[in-house]
C-alpha cells in the first residue's frame, strides 16, 4: 500500500464518510498489516467509528483503536502513536491506562530519546499527555510554548485545541479552559455602495469594530464604499484579505466601483493586487441579483470554512443605512445563529446607481447514467444530451438533497453539479454543459461540483461538506473542483 493511497483513505474519513473509508481500508488488506502507517490509520478508523457507537460496540471499537495505535509505536519511542492510544483509553474509560501511557511519554520527552517531530508537536504532545493527569497548569504552559513554536500553523492549533476541549469535558472542567489560545475569528463583511466625502465618521465607527472583533481572515466583496473601506482598515491590521466577486473582475469594476468615481478604482485595484485570495465566479452571467445573492453566500460559506478549519468562531460586520431591509442573504447567516455586528449610517448617503443584469439562479445535476426522477423531487425540469442525463433547479439546497438522495439510491453514481446565475431563456442544454463535464470527472460514488460556488452549501446546507479537490482540464478551460462522498445511510458494521 503506498502512502498516497493511505492519504486518500484519511481524505475519505475527514470528509465525514467512516464507512466508506474503512470499506477502502479492508478491502486493500490492510486490517492485517503490522506496517506502523497502517497500523496508525487503523486506530484512527476505528476511534472514528467508535466515537459514533454506543454502549458496549463504544468500548469494543475504541479499545482495538487503541491496540492498534500501541501496535503502531512498537518498542519505538514513538511520541503520536502513543499520544493517541492513551487519549483514546481515557476516552474509553480506562482513565489509569491513559494516565500510565501519558507518565511513559513524559518521560520519553524529558530524556530526549523520542523520534524526531516538530517542535509544535512535541510540545503539544506534552501538553496533551499533562491533561490526561489533570495538570491543567501544566498543559496550559506546554501547549503556550507549542503555539509561540509554530504561530501561524493555525490548522494544527485546531486539531489539538479541539481534542482538549473533549478532554476537559470528560474530566467535568469548562471546555474553554484553553480559549485564549484560540485563532482570530474570520469575518465576512458586506455594506452600502456609496460614502460621504469625509469618510472620518465612518472610518471610526469601522476602527473600531474591527478592533473588537479582531478577525484573522475576511472575506467580502469590493463594491466602492463600505466594502473597500472595511478591507482596507481589516490589512492595515494583519487580517487576510480573501476576495469573493459575484461576477468577472472587469465586469464587476465597471458596474460597482468605477462608477462612483476614479478613485475608487484605483483603490480597488490596489486591494484586488494585494489580497491573498481573489475568488471572481465569471460563469454567473454578468452582475446580477442572483450573482450578488450567490456570491454573497459563497462568501459567508467559505468564512464558516475557514473558521470551522481553525476551530475558532465567524463573525458577520454589516454595515446598512437605518432605512434598509436586511437582505436574503444577511437573514440566512442570521437564521444560524451566527453574531452579526452592525454598524448603521446616515439614510441621506446614495444608494446603488448601476444598472444590473436580469438573471436567474439555476442549479444542475448531470450523471453520465439515466437519472431517475423521484417522487420527491423538485426539479424544475429534465433533459437527456450528449450522452448524460439532467435534472434543473431553482434552489441550490433543493438540488443538493436530491443529488444525496440519488447517490444513496444508486452508491457507484458519478454526479455533477453546477450552480449559477444564467440570462433568462437560456437554453437549458447550455446551462448543463459544465455540470455534464463535472459528472464525468466525478470518481463512483461522488458529487463532483465547481469550486468555490458549492462553499455556498457551508452557509445554506451545512452538513454537506465539499473538500476542495484540484482543477479538472475541460473544453471550457481548468475548472476547480470540490468532490463531497455522501455517507451511507447505514450505521459503520
Amino acid at each position: 500500500m503506498t502512502l498516497p493511497a493511505l492519504a486518500r483513505i484519511r481524505q475519505i474519513a475527514r470528509a465525514g464518510d467512516i464507512r466508506r473509508a474503512w470499506r477502502m481500508f479492508e478491502d486493500a488488506g490492510l486490517s492485517a498489516s503490522s506496517v506502523p502507517e497502517a497500523l496508525s490509520l487503523k486506530g484512527r478508523l476505528l476511534k472514528d467509528r467508535g466515537l459514533q457507537a454506543h454502549g458496549s460496540q463504544r468500548a469494543q471499537l475504541l479499545g482495538e483503536a487503541q491496540k492498534a495505535y500501541l501496535q503502531a509505536a512498537g518498542d519505538r519511542s514513538a511520541t503520536y502513536p502513543l499520544i493517541n492510544a492513551a487519549t483514546i483509553a481515557f476516552l474509553n474509560d480506562r482513565s489509569e491506562e491513559a494516565q500510565g501511557i501519558a507518565r511513559r511519554i513524559l518521560g520519553i520527552l524529558s530524556s530526549g530519546a523520542h523520534e524526531a517531530e516538530t517542535r509544535y508537536w512535541l510540545a503539544a504532545t506534552e501538553a496533551e499527555a499533562r491533561l490526561l493527569l489533570d495538570d491543567r497548569p501544566g498543559s496550559r504552559a506546554a501547549l503556550e510554548r507549542a503555539m509561540q513554536a509554530a504561530p501561524q500553523a493555525w490548522e494544527d492549533h485546531a486539531v489539538t485545541l479541539r481534542q482538549f476541549r473533549r478532554i476537559l469535558e470528560r474530566l467535568g472542567h469548562a471546555a474553554d479552559y484553553f480559549d485564549h489560545l484560540q485563532p482570530p475569528p474570520s469575518l465576512y463583511f458586506s455594506g452600502i455602495i456609496g460614502l460621504p466625502h469625509d469618510e472620518t465618521e465612518v472610518r471610526k465607527r469601522l476602527e473600531k469594530a474591527l478592533d473588537e472583533i479582531r478577525p484573522g481572515a475576511v472575506f467580502g466583496a469590493l463594491a466602492a464604499g463600505t466594502d473597500i473601506l472595511v478591507a482596507e482598515l481589516a490589512q492595515a491590521r494583519g487580517a487576510h484579505l480573501h476576495v469573493v466577486l459575484p461576477t468577472s473582475v472587469a465586469r464587476f469594476r465597471d458596474v460597482s466601483v468605477a462608477d462612483y468615481g476614479a478613485s475608487w478604482g484605483e483603490r480597488f485595484d490596489r486591494l484586488i493586487d494585494e489580497a491573498d485570495v481573489v475568488e471572481a465566479l465569471a460563469t454567473n452571467a454578468g452582475l446580477s441579483e442572483a450573482a450578488i445573492l450567490n456570491g454573497s453566500r459563497v462568501a459567508m460559506g467559505l468564512a464558516l470554512r475557514h473558521a470551522r478549519n481553525l476551530a475558532t468562531r465567524a463573525v458577520a460586520l454589516h454595515v446598512s443605512r437605518s432605512t434598509d431591509a436586511a437582505g436574503y442573504s444577511e437573514s440566512e447567516w442570521r437564521a444560524r445563529g451566527l453574531p452579526v455586528r452592525e454598524v448603521v449610517l446616515a439614510d441621506s448617503l446614495p444608494a446603488r446607481s448601476g444598472c444590473l443584469d436580469p438573471a436567474l439562479n439555476r442549479a444542475i445535476i448531470a450523471s453520465t447514467e439515466a437519472l431517475p426522477v423521484l417522487s420527491d423531487s423538485r426539479s424544475v425540469a429534465e433533459i437527456v444530451a450528449d450522452g448524460a442525463s439532467m435534472l434543473a433547479f431553482d434552489d441550490l439546497a433543493a438540488a443538493m438533497e436530491h443529488a444525496v438522495t440519488l447517490s444513496r439510491a444508486i452508491p457507484d453514481i458519478r454526479l455533477g453539479l453546477d450552480h449559477r446565475a444564467v440570462t433568462p431563456g437560456e437554453d437549458l442544454e447550455l446551462s448543463s454543459e459544465l455540470a455534464i463535464l463535472l459528472a464525468r470527472a466525478a470518481p463512483p460514488g461522488s458529487i463532483c461540483a465547481s469550486w468555490p460556488q458549492i462553499a455556498a452549501l457551508d452557509l445554506i446546507a451545512p452538513e454537506c461538506r465539499f473538500e476542495s479537490a484540484g482543477e479538472i482540464v475541460t473544453t471550457l478551460g481548468d475548472v476547480p473542483i470540490g468532490l463531497y462522498c455522501p455517507p451511507s445511510s447505514a450505521s459503520p458494521s
